[in-house]
């Protein structure tokens, strides 16, 4: 059963403004719960005419800026491709709820900002612990590779240990400019799109199906 901070959105799929506040509502309680399935959206990239997709952890929210943050390894092939072209998009899906979400912007790396460093400190060490990884995500090896060091592979590092870690932390923010909102039902879909400037909707449109 969901957790019920996320259990009470798009009862009234009949106000479009309503759908909205809803929308953010359930991308800020994603974040902590681990049921809803939009805590785990897929990026899309676009580098050089090659498109990439990965699925990833969305790590903050900030609803009133319409920002959304997740963090990455900075060796990644996703950190050069952003650095090319800041146009990302990504796909939240919630099986239980039959919502589907698609969201477009301009996503911003930061390493040593006071952004980057926020998110490093809030995270749990299980999460960071990914940062210690030896090699470069995505480049080849032998045989299979969990690419963790061996003293950590089976225990959590603590704050000392991941200290060296925190050069290859990266966090991507991503200010959204539209949104596509789709319910999927039984008697008929619902489907709408929200255009921002800024942090305010400047269109609020029904879609077809």
């Amino acid at each position: 059963m969901a957790d019920t901070m996320t259990s009470d959105h798009f009862k009234d799929a009949t106000r479009v403004d309503r759908i909205e506040v809803d929308c953010w509502g359930l991308l800020q309680a994603a974040v902590h719960d681990k049921s809803c399935g939009w805590r785990l959206p897929v990026l899309a990239t676009c580098s050089h005419g090659e498109l990439r997709q990965r699925t990833v952890v969305l790590r903050k929210v900030d609803a009133q800026s319409r920002m959304i943050f997740v963090h990455t390894d900075v060796r990644s092939p996703k950190i050069k491709s952003i650095d090319g072209n800041q146009n990302v998009s990504w796909l939240f899906y919630d099986a239980m709820r039959q919502v589907q979400l698609q969201l477009k912007g301009l996503a911003t790396v930061h390493t040593d900002d006071d952004i980057a460093e926020q998110v490093w400190q809030d995270e749990t060490e299980f999460s960071l612990r990914g940062y210690m990884a030896p090699y470069v995500p995505g480049s080849v090896r032998l045989s299979p590779e969990s690419n963790l060091p061996d003293e950590i592979r089976h225990s959590v590092p603590d704050r000392v240990q991941l200290s060296a870690a925190r050069a290859n932390f990266a966090v991507i923010s991503c200010s959204i400019d539209t949104a596509d909102w789709l319910l999927l039902r039984p008697e008929g879909n619902l489907r709408a799109r929200f255009i921002y400037e800024g942090s305010s909707v400047s269109h609020a449109d029904w879609l077809a199906p």
